[in-house]
């Protein structure tokens, strides 16, 4: 184990790529994900390092989906949805791609504030999206899965297990009530609730 102290320089790599996430808990994610690239490691015609950055990726994405909430709220992934309708709008109208300038014009929104959006959920974007391509069968919308995770991120979080247990786990109500010690006809109203406050977060 203390040869992976010669790849820390691939843990601080990763973490230069991500932001609103403290330094030190991106290094002991990644961290992490190189102890599981090891215990993992067993095709040594492949190249330790390349094999490990997915590992060390990984871990510190699922970090920063956790922090997500801290950084992004409903508004900014709305103006966003919002700027994205009126650029396919604008540019039929106009008969060529719609700038920036013209969604702040036309929105009546400060460019500063559509810019700082666009750049922040870009960025993330490609985090999506570059995690995705190392998982399996991940090919849902983007920001429809960003949405879908901050309404359950709002919900309080007795609510918000229930819906992670029965929709992320597979669980039965019968199941999720035995885990969280109450009636199984209580899982079913707080479900139907969550799932009533979760459509109205995401419409």
């Amino acid at each position: 184990m203390d040869d992976l102290a010669q790849y820390d320089w691939l843990v601080k790599y990763q973490a230069k790529r991500f932001y609103n996430v403290e330094w030190e808990d991106l290094c002991q994610a990644g961290r992490l994900g190189l102890v599981k690239a090891y215990n993992n490691y067993t095709d040594t015609s492949v190249d330790f390092a390349s094999y490990a950055s997915k590992y060390v990726f990984g871990e510190m994405y699922e970090l920063s989906v956790r922090c997500r909430n801290i950084k992004l709220n409903k508004y900014y992934l709305k103006l966003y949805k919002l700027v994205t309708k009126e650029k396919s709008h604008l540019t039929q109208v106009l008969g060529r791609e719609a700038t920036l300038s013209d969604i702040s014009a036309y929105l009546d929104i400060d460019l500063s504030e559509i810019e700082s959006v666009v750049s922040l959920m870009e960025d993330m974007f490609s985090l999506d999206d570059e995690y995705a391509n190392i998982q399996v069968g991940r090919e849902e919308n983007t920001l429809d899965r960003v949405l879908l995770n901050d309404s359950i991120n709002s919900l309080d979080p007795l609510s918000s297990a229930v819906i992670n247990y029965r929709y992320m786990c597979d669980l039965t109500q019968t199941e999720v009530a035995k885990l969280l010690g109450i009636s199984q006809v209580k899982v079913s109203r707080i479900e139907q609730k969550s799932k009533e406050r979760i459509l109205e977060y995401i419409s």
